[in-house]
């Protein structure tokens, strides 16, 4: 089943929820940021899963590892507008990078655990708790996500770059 909510994309399979769109957030160093947004919400006892990936659309400069708390916060905004049930504090971030992250593709598909602090009102990050994920956490981790390739849910939600 899919259901469309003003730019929000909710998809079940009787098992897994995953909600994506690309979320628009102000970057401090000035402008308006934006990524592909997904999140995956599975069976009550696993934590939801929330992949933001960086796409080239989004200006190189207003990237999403230098301002990822605030890219996570309006993500939870948005879930919160489309009545999305989800407590911010159990989380699991991961940020995504890949040839779809620039016109210029500098390198494979990455995926990084992103270990934010959530402090009641909003997110905070540091660089510090960034972890790469190898290929064998990849395997077992992202890959039971059955997340689509950026370029169709981009093109699924209307995303023309």
């Amino acid at each position: 089943m899919v259901v469309g909510l003003g730019g929000v994309r909710v998809e079940g399979s009787g098992v897994t929820e995953q909600v994506s769109c690309v979320v628009r957030w102000a970057h401090p160093l000035g402008g308006q940021a934006h990524c592909l947004a997904r999140l995956v919400l599975g069976a009550p006892a696993a934590p939801a899963v929330a992949v933001l990936s960086e796409i080239a659309s989004n200006p190189d400069e207003l990237g999403i590892t230098g301002d990822f708390a605030a890219a996570a916060d309006a993500f939870v905004q948005v879930l919160v507008n489309a009545k999305c049930e989800l407590n911010p504090a159990q989380v699991v971030w991961i940020a995504h990078h890949g040839p779809f992250s620039s016109y210029d593709p500098a390198g494979p598909e990455t995926f990084t655990e992103v270990a934010l602090v959530f402090d009641g009102q909003g997110y905070h990050d540091d660089l510090s708790r960034h972890r790469l994920l190898s290929g064998v956490a990849v395997m077992q981790r992202i890959k039971p996500l059955a997340l689509k390739p950026v370029e169709q849910v981009l093109a699924d939600l209307g995303h023309l770059g």
